[in-house]
């Protein structure tokens, strides 16, 4: 049989190479190889035997594997020749030369000499002719993992794997002598049912074992169920028969094959199959049978009488029982509860004898652990070692105090009381398992004897047990003090740490996020989306708005950028002057926040300038005098309310800005975190002074301090904020280090700390930012372009004559998107609004704008400025008709003022309109493209409200009807005399003397959408009513 061959086979190789493993894995691997047809029959053949050089009988026994038609044999001329159609390879290994053969020999030959174990050579020789087809590979693995099963499952017991091995070695010798002998006669050997039945009596008892060894013997496999014992076999079909839920069944077996695998005993195996059995007892006493009364030695009398019983056995359905949280059940009022001769009437009024535990798994929860941090984790598993310690500690002194009380009681004795006396297995406590653990600790393997000699001679073992109990408690407890030193440290390194979970990730979130590509990924993403749901680029409202609360916060922004960018040595000393007017006077003048310092020059540092190289020095001399960056009109707009400036900026501006944002958001948190902290001391403060001056409390102090988790911050909590800076700057300098600065800030702002540890990145990130704007050509032309439209008013003013400069600003927009015409055109707007400002960002989309013919948007754009003028053509142009001028200006002011009195302006006009549709053109078609989300709309004051009140559509038609019943009665009274209405009547009920046909007119009072009205009908007398005129 090939499998069992297989089993066999790798044994041998394994026992034989277990000085070198490395050939045993070898073949492993080679057997893989073939296994996946990486290598044909040929190359194994010939691998397999140049692995076993030297072991012929090796090679032999690998022919049980070769698929038909393959087959190695050992010639006498100590030669191996491997003949096949298909390759032509020739090897030596003593003589080269008795490779090559005669004309006569065939022309593929392969020798591959094999060395005895004696020394002596000898051959193999590989005759190889090609099968019909190959067959599958021995499966291996399976061969491995089936055999290394069974070592660990008798680990205990290395007798029964023996001689499962033997049982092998005698199969496949058997087999090998009866393929030699093939022709003359002789003995069959063992068959594969003797095989079967031998390994199924040694295997008694683990079913899986033998049913997956079954697999290894196909033709044997069929015997399988005759082999079996009948008895075990009925009984089996008796209880899946009564049980009546598969899943029952399924769980009794799972009782069974803990013990199979030698999890529980014998006798604990009876306990959990006692409430399946119980309430059959024919099959209980045939179960108890089965397992002999060697493996009930130590069960549990009386458990199967109280099942049998009635109560215990029957199941409860929990699902049907009432409900505490998701975690218990209430027992129904009819079970049956278990006796108990240990309760007192304090048990039975304390004890749970109604709440049962019932589990919920993870997969039926929704509730998601956060995950620890290292430092967590750090400290749990020193929490977790002082658990362990403190464990034994405490053991061993209960094992040293029950000892000592059995050594009074033995003082106390006469010397033949205490050659009589013995100990139980609780050894004289009230435990058996806290005196074994003890004892198992101290002596190890020996334990047991230890235990033993207790039980049978407590007089001699336990004065030497008790000494060495005491002198091990010496020890541990020396050696606990040493490891609360240990442990301690490690409390103050991770005990803030531990605090913070969102700073382990937030750095290198914060590192991605501060990117460039980031910042302009995250406002084209938000374009995208607004563009998709609206189905056109254009939106009247911006992609992202930020504000800043507290102007001071850029001044502190301002003061670090500028501080770091005096220490840089790369920077050119005219870059540095730039960069200083943009941050104290350009920035400011936007965020209507007041200017910076002016001093003459931004290099009074200690550091050396650089060699400006031929590119600045050409910048330099072409930009000539410094351009002032400050804005004349800006000064009396900071403290106006409703005003707003205007600016067009490309990639780099764009990232300055966010980046900008970002450190005076961060700033500002960080100071609010410290006025906060500050307001709660002072709180706390007060409060205790209170309840002291009352007597009734103490002063107060913090927990982590007085475990030492923690020292007391050297800094005062009024300077918190200053102190961060100076930090920062020291950061900057690089006098601190980056760990250094990180926990100064746990220790300041606890768990809210995470938020400055990247704040030298961002100012990093800013001034690298702040080079480009000085240098790059596009940068500097935005700044220049937005100070001339500053001039002229096309850059911003007050929000309520918006509307006037709205011309001026499409054309500010229109020479911002030529200038950008390479790169990503923004529309930042600030608005100043009760002390706050308010940034705005917009993407524009000029894709439209750069596909079209440059010379005509140039053209438009002269266009544009010839139709909306500038100021000053228009004041110097001479005006024809000035009445007309005159009255426009009349108008512009009554529409500021309507517009600062926008409440006023309602309650005076009924009507409120807006005219804001707007409309492109495209150059090369002519063509017109209504904008997106633009539109012109009237709507009536109160009518809304009106409606509201009125109610519903019935209720205006009735109110509509009866206002005009009453009119038309009231007309009908001045007007209509009573013959005229009476005649009236009589013509519509066919009355009157008239050449009418002969017919009946009826008037039906009915209701009509909630109405009263009347319906007339004529019913002529004659078969055929006349036709209609």
């Amino acid at each position: 049989m090939p499998e069992l061959n297989a089993l066999s086979y790798l044994d041998q190789v394994k026992i034989r190479f277990a000085n070198d493993p490395g050939i045993y894995n070898k073949f492993l691997d080679i057997m893989k190889e073939f296994k996946s047809q990486s290598i044909d029959t040929p190359g194994v053949i010939n691998r397999v035997s140049q692995l076993f050089h030297g072991h012929p009988d090796l090679v032999l026994g690998f022919n049980a594997f070769l698929p038909p038609g393959y087959r190695i044999e050992i010639p006498k001329n100590g030669m191996a020749f491997l003949q096949s159609p298909f390759t032509t390879q020739a090897a030596s290994s003593d003589n080269p030369s008795s490779t090559s053969a005669g004309p006569s020999e065939p022309p593929s030959k392969l020798s591959l000499p094999l060395m005895s174990k004696e020394g002596h050579s000898q051959a193999t020789t590989s005759s190889i002719s090609p099968p019909a087809s190959e067959t599958s590979p021995v499966e291996f693995d399976s061969a491995i993992s089936y055999v290394n099963k069974i070592k660990n499952r008798f680990l205990d017991h290395p007798e029964i794997y023996r001689a499962f091995l033997e049982i092998l070695h005698t199969y496949q010798k058997e087999q090998l002598e009866v393929k030699e002998s093939r022709g003359g006669r002789g003995s069959s050997g063992m068959t594969e049912d003797e095989v079967f039945s031998k390994v199924a009596s040694l295997f008694k008892g683990q079913e899986d074992l033998l049913a997956e060894f079954g697999q290894f013997l196909p033709d044997a496999k069929r015997s399988l169920v005759g082999l079996l014992n009948k008895k075990e076999f009925s009984f089996f079909d008796k209880v899946r028969r009564l049980f009546k839920s598969q899943e029952v069944y399924e769980n009794f077996l799972r009782c069974i094959a803990l013990f199979n695998q030698e999890v529980v005993s014998g006798a604990e195996l009876l306990q959990l199959v006692t409430p399946f059995l119980g309430k059959f007892p024919e099959l209980y006493s045939q179960f108890k049978s089965f397992l002999g009364d060697k493996e009930l030695s130590h069960a549990v009398s009386g458990l199967a009488d109280r099942y049998m019983e009635g109560g215990g056995g029957r199941e409860v359905d929990y699902a049907s029982c009432k409900r505490l949280g998701s975690s218990y059940r209430a027992l129904p009022k009819t079970y049956q509860q278990p006796k108990c001769s240990g309760r007192t009437a304090l048990c039975k009024e304390v004890l749970n004898d109604t709440w049962v535990s019932f589990p919920s798994w993870s997969e039926d929860s929704t509730f998601v652990s956060s995950k620890k941090t290292p430092y967590e984790e750090q400290l749990h598993r020193c929490e977790d070692e002082r658990f362990e310690l403190d464990v034994v500690l405490e053991t061993n002194l209960a094992t040293i105090r029950v000892l000592e009380s059995v050594q009074k009681k033995l003082s106390r004795l006469s010397p033949e009381d205490q050659e009589r006396f013995r100990l139980d297995d609780c050894l004289g406590g009230t435990s058996e398992v806290i005196q074994r653990r003890a004892v198992y600790r101290i002596y190890g393997d020996k334990a047991p004897e230890i235990i033993e000699g207790l039980k049978k001679s407590p007089a001699t073992a336990v004065p030497v047990v008790l000494k060495r109990l005491k002198a091990k408690e010496e020890e541990w407890r020396e050696a606990q003090q040493g490891f609360n030193k240990i442990w301690r440290e490690q409390y103050e390194k991770a005990y803030l740490k531990s605090l913070d979970h969102q700073g382990v990730n937030f750095k290198q979130n914060d590192m991605k996020a501060l990117r460039s590509k980031s910042l302009l990924n995250e406002i084209e993403s938000i374009y995208d989306e607004s563009r998709n749901g609206s189905g056109s680029a254009s939106s009247s409202e911006p992609h992202m708005m930020f504000t800043y609360e507290d102007k001071q916060i850029l001044e502190d922004a301002a003061s670090l950028i500028i501080y770091h960018v005096k220490r840089q040595p790369t920077i050119h000393k005219d870059d540095k002057d730039h960069i200083k007017r943009i941050i104290q006077h350009f920035v400011p003048d936007l965020f209507f926040s007041r200017r910076g310092e002016k001093s003459t020059s931004i290099t009074a540092s200690s550091e050396p300038e650089p060699v400006p190289t031929a590119a600045a020095t050409q910048r330099s001399s072409a930009v000539g005098e410094k351009v002032d960056l400050r804005d004349p009109e800006a000064e009396h707009q900071k403290e106006l309310d409703g005003v707003y400036n205007l600016f067009f900026v490309n990639n780099n501006w764009y990232f300055f800005l966010r980046l900008h944002q970002t450190l005076c958001s961060r700033l500002l948190r960080v100071y609010r975190q410290a006025e906060r902290q500050l307001l709660e001391h002072r709180a706390e403060q007060s409060r205790e002074r209170l309840l002291m001056a009352e007597g009734r409390r103490e002063k107060a102090c913090d927990l982590a301090m007085e475990l030492r988790l923690k020292q007391p911050s050297e800094v005062e909590l009024e300077e918190y904020y200053p102190a961060f800076l100076d930090m920062v700057r020291s950061l900057l300098d690089g006098n601190l280090d980056s760990t250094q600065y990180e926990d100064t800030l746990r220790e300041m702002f606890t768990i809210h700390a995470y938020i400055g540890f990247t704040i030298d990145k961002v100012i990093h990130n800013i001034i690298r930012q702040l080079q480009h704007l000085v240098s790059d050509e596009v940068c500097l032309q935005v700044v220049d372009l937005y100070l001339a439209e500053r001039k002229r008013g096309a850059a911003g003013g007050n929000l309520s004559s918006q509307c006037v400069r709205a011309a001026w600003e499409t054309s500010y927009q229109w020479k911002a998107e030529r200038i950008m015409a390479e790169e990503n055109c923004f529309k930042v707007i600030f608005i100043q609004n009760k002390g706050q400002v308010t940034m705005t960002l917009e993407l524009l989309d000029t894709e439209e704008a750069q596909a079209d013919d440059p010379l005509d948007v140039q053209c438009l754009s002269s266009y544009m400025e010839q139709f909306v003028g500038t100021e000053s053509s228009f004041l110097h142009k001479c005006v024809l008709l000035e009445r007309n001028l005159r009255r426009f200006r009349r108008w512009q002011v009554r529409q500021v003022e309507a517009m600062r009195c926008r409440r006023e302006w309602q309650r005076q006009l009924a009507l409120e309109n807006a005219g804001s549709l707007e409309c492109r053109f495209k150059l090369n078609t002519h063509k017109m493209v209504f904008v997106m989300n633009s539109e012109d709309y009237m709507y009536r004051r109160g009518a809304l409200v009106k409606a509201r009140k009125v109610g519903s559509q019935h209720q205006v038609a009735a109110c509509q009807h009866e206002r005009f019943d009453k009119w038309h009665q009231s007309w009908l009274a001045n007007h209509v005399p009573a013959s005229a209405e009476r005649s009236v009547q009589n013509w519509l009920m066919g009355e009157e003397e008239e050449d009418f046909i002969p017919c009946k007119t009826t008037c039906l009072s009915t209701e009509l959408k909630g109405q009263a009205v009347n319906r007339y009908q004529v019913h002529y007398s004659s078969s055929k009513a006349p036709s209609s005129p």
